[in-house]
């Protein structure tokens, strides 16, 4: 049980990172409020519902069998009957030809037809190489990860462990089917990473959406959703926080202490006011310099039989793909006059150049843009595709870049009193790496590292 310490903190952002510094501050005795401009906590991690459709959730992220941090919550919180096991199908696309890539079968690379039997054998000798060093090789905490961030890239390492083509059809879709930045952009640790860690694992989303775990973590905070902070200075020794709803006046409140859970560029033009002593030259650059792609997902339903059932169709070969990669997922949905019909739920996400370019156009633009793309990565797909639901986020991959873990380390190390920053730019865009982040942005400010 708690005993209150008279401290009063702000957490600006109620992802999975700004959550998790609250459930370690709450614990500690603070007096939490979180500041959330969505009208719900979750962040990248809230999923969407739309009634027409069983079950009603959206899928947003998967939690994976070896997130342990998240694992430790899920079964703190009971929350083992939430969660919905997905196949781990995984479909390499040539030019719309797709042929299955199992990561857990180690016959699945022996048979893969899109590269030949010498890449097959470097791939499983590269993938064996990095299980056998897994527990040195984690892209969620840059503590370890750090030690191996020797500024390659993955594109890089890769095309030293196999052909060129062999990397582009093997590894690279893997890297980029899961996130959408480029191999030649993100440190070789993460490549690393996947290889040593996804074979075998399990795949999951909640029932209800991965937001659950936000909820929880939140428990006994004063929460203002919808409330979006606009300013945050020091007078004295407090913290000022200015933040209102839409159309409403804006209110300030003092703070003893702050933790900052927004994406690395609003937190660095939040603090920009800040004191050196408080906010310093590194951790300051290393908040301005942090890149990110940004995430379309435009969803489709179609009919059953047309595409692959709890499929994950990924886009191979070098460069930005029109359409980066699809996943399929079985759903009823009831027709005109209420009988249950089963149909596939789409969600497909376009490639670096085409999110960019349809982010902010209206969705019919948007639908139209993308329907085509799906025989892009599925030549046989035959079915018409029923726009259903479209989801953007401007922030959606912080870019893991070469040397990067190393920087984060340093920062990490000068966290403290009164302001620390969580979030999965510190590692890796997962939610379990945002989760760890958020715990030791409130360690930082507890004295419990």
């Amino acid at each position: 049980m708690s005993t209150r310490t008279g401290k009063r903190t702000a957490v600006i952002g109620g992802g999975m990172a700004g959550t998790a510094a609250a459930k370690k501050l709450i614990a500690s005795g603070r007096d939490v409020v979180i500041y959330e401009s969505a009208d719900g906590l979750g962040g990248r991690a809230r999923s969407w519902k739309r009634p027409e459709i069983e079950p009603q959730v959206g899928i947003n992220l998967m939690y994976v069998s070896f997130y342990s941090q998240m694992t430790r919550l899920i079964k703190e919180y009971a929350l083992e009957n939430e969660l919905m096991k997905l196949s781990s199908d995984i479909y390499i696309s040539d030019h719309g030809q797709a042929v299955p890539l199992s990561p857990d079968s180690a016959l699945s690379p022996l048979t893969y037809r899109h590269v030949g039997l010498r890449d097959r054998l470097r791939f499983l000798r590269t993938t064996v190489n990095q299980v056998r060093n897994k527990s040195r090789i984690d892209f969620f905490d840059p503590i370890k990860a750090a030690q191996l961030d020797d500024g390659l890239s993955a594109a890089e390492w890769g095309y030293q462990q196999m052909s060129r083509r062999g990397f582009d059809y093997m590894l690279r879709p893997q890297v980029e089917g899961f996130w959408n930045f480029a191999s030649e952009d993100v440190s070789s640790v993460h490549a690393r990473g996947l290889l040593a860690w996804m074979g075998g694992s399990g795949f999951y989303v909640f029932r209800d959406g991965m937001q659950i775990i936000t909820e929880r973590n939140a428990r006994g905070a004063d929460v203002r959703l919808a409330h979006e902070v606009t300013d945050v200075r020091m007078t004295g020794t407090e913290l000022e926080v200015t933040a209102g709803r839409a159309g409403g006046d804006p209110v300030t409140e003092s703070f003893d202490e702050l933790v900052l859970a927004t994406p690395a560029p609003i937190a660095a033009k939040l603090t920009a006011s800040l004191p050196a002593e408080v906010v310093g030259d590194e951790t300051r650059q290393f908040l301005e310099s942090q890149r990110y792609e940004p995430a379309l997902s435009v969803s489709f339903l179609v009919d059953v039989g047309t595409l692959p059932s709890e499929a994950h169709i990924v886009a191979g070969g070098p460069g930005d793909q029109p359409l980066r990669n699809m996943i399929t997922y079985p759903r009823t949905v009831r027709d005109e006059q209420g009988r249950p019909v089963d149909k596939l739920l789409v969600f497909a996400y376009p490639g670096r150049e085409n999110t960019r370019r349809l982010l902010g156009l209206p969705q019919e633009e948007q639908f139209a843009a993308v329907a085509p793309l799906l025989k892009t990565l599925w030549s046989d797909f035959s079915g018409e595709a029923e726009p259903f639901q479209i989801a953007e986020r401007p922030y959606g991959f912080p870019i893991p870049a070469p040397g990067r873990y190393r920087q984060a380390v340093r920062v990490m190390e000068q966290q403290g009193s009164p302001v620390v920053f969580a979030g999965d730019y510190f590692n890796s865009p997962t939610t379990e790496a945002a989760l760890l982040s958020g715990f030791r942005a409130g360690d930082a400010l507890t004295g419990a590292r």
